[in-house]
């Protein structure tokens, strides 16, 4: 069964906002890469743990359906809101062990930032069952993200590193080490030929100072420091943060009025693919595996 993080309304609140994207051209690469093994329309495809739709909403120049699934109600109430001018979207509360999909209907099964909450061997067996034939799964994740300064990247990334591996440590479920350890689990390995890593995917994000402050809110360890030690200690973590990143850049600005020209948060995206070009039997993934994780994002 899959872990429950990120279930309230104020934490979806904050994961809607400062969560990034997929870059366009990671998303291109998979549907492309579903392309040369199927030839069909593109009719459906399904992002699993899809959160608050940010990796949802890329699918759709591509697909004439997209549905989002998330465990989280807050979750999926957040995406659908933020999704309301777009047809080719709906959203529905499911886990990742049971799709609400009929067998050998679905193009592409997506997952970003959340197959290492999922029962994998359960999941697999799902999405065996609802791929079409020649069907991609794409599994991608990111870790932090990685200020880019002229002159102090490394002073503001250590900021940012030791709110994770200090101030919140021990507050992080047991699967967020495979996000960091890129995915490289036996768990996350499909037993077939052909893999292929792939690290050339960027995103440049501005971002003022209090929403590089405001996107620690949206991590599932802070939520959990929060619960565990109360708002003050909470709040007492953002603001030493926050002070201390305008410390360095030195600037006479408020927080949420400085965006440096000179700082940017910096994602790159890495890819895992593993190919099967026929099913055999029932017992065999016909799929792509992409495992994308950044290292700096």
């Amino acid at each position: 069964m899959a872990n429950r993080f990120f279930e309230g309304a104020a934490h979806a609140a904050a994961y809607a906002k400062f969560r990034p994207q997929p870059p366009t051209s990671l998303i291109e690469r998979i549907v492309s890469f579903l392309k040369e093994g199927y030839s069909g329309t593109l009719d459906v495809a399904a992002d699993v743990g899809c959160g608050t739709g940010q990796s949802t909403e890329v699918l759709t120049p591509y697909f004439e359906n997209v549905t989002g699934l998330d465990i989280s109600a807050a979750q999926v109430s957040e995406a659908a809101k933020l999704s309301l001018s777009n047809p080719k979207i709906c959203f529905k509360v499911s886990g990742a062990e049971a799709l609400p999909f009929k067998e050998n209907s679905v193009q592409l099964v997506t997952a970003s930032q959340a197959c290492h909450w999922f029962d994998m061997p359960a999941f697999y067996k799902e999405v065996d069952r609802i791929l079409v034939p020649g069907g991609v799964l794409a599994l991608y994740g990111y870790l932090l993200p990685r200020p880019v300064h002229k002159h102090h990247s490394e002073e503001l990334y250590g900021l940012l590193d030791h709110v994770y591996t200090v101030e919140t440590e021990g507050c992080w479920g047991s699967a967020r080490k495979d996000v960091d350890e890129a995915y490289s689990n036996d768990r996350f390995i499909i037993p077939y030929p052909g893999i292929v890593r792939d690290e050339t995917h960027y995103v440049d994000k501005m971002m003022s100072v209090s929403d590089v402050t405001g996107e620690l809110t949206s991590w599932s360890g802070f939520q959990n420091f929060k619960e565990k030690n109360g708002e003050l200690a909470a709040q007492k973590i953002l603001d030493d943060f926050q002070n201390g990143f305008m410390k360095l850049l030195d600037v006479p600005t408020a927080p949420e009025d400085t965006q440096h020209p000179d700082v940017s948060s910096e994602y790159k995206f890495l890819k895992q693919a593993v190919k099967d070009e026929c099913i055999v039997a029932d017992d065999e993934l016909s799929l792509i595996l992409i495992v994308n994780v950044s290292e700096v994002q």
